[in-house]
């Protein structure tokens, strides 16, 4: 079995452990080495970890928070979402970004455009009315959920 199955397998059935039978039949030319693996191994698990504390408190009525199926990774320009169902990916500019943030973190609908309001400079009040617009657009396309 070479280790990009071995990955393969781990990833769908959970299970991290070889018996003898599948130890047995380990691919000695395998592609990958395994330094190889545990690195990719170790950039899925962070990758896949940073919004674990989500996954263990209680959601509150009127917190948001991301749907299951979506993923967020920050960039060098923003962000993107990724949605797992239909593959679509979605760029978000640094705002957006920093709306999904706050998703994130838990903040209510209520509160958060007070939130963004505390971290960035807002004279003209746009920011306001384009994160409640956005966040609306989020939820209709149920990237969102409260």
């Amino acid at each position: 079995m070479s280790y990009a199955a071995l990955i393969k397998k781990a990833w769908s059935s959970g299970t991290y452990a070889l018996d003898e039978a599948e130890a047995a039949k380990a691919d000695p030319s395998g592609v990958r080495s395994r330094r190889a693996v545990r690195l990719e191994m170790e950039q899925i698990a962070e990758r896949e970890s940073w919004d674990c504390g989500a996954c263990f408190c209680a959601h509150k009525e009127g917190i948001m928070k991301l749907a299951p199926f979506v993923k967020f990774r920050e960039e060098k320009f923003g962000a993107v979402l990724f949605e797992t169902r239909t593959e679509k990916v979605y760029t978000l500019s640094p705002t957006g970004a920093a709306v999904v943030r706050e998703v994130i973190a838990g903040v209510g609908s209520g509160d958060l455009v007070a939130k963004l309001q505390e971290k960035f400079e807002d004279s003209t009040g746009r920011l306001a009315l384009e994160a409640a617009a956005f966040l609306a657009q989020l939820k209709e396309k149920g990237l969102v959920v409260e």
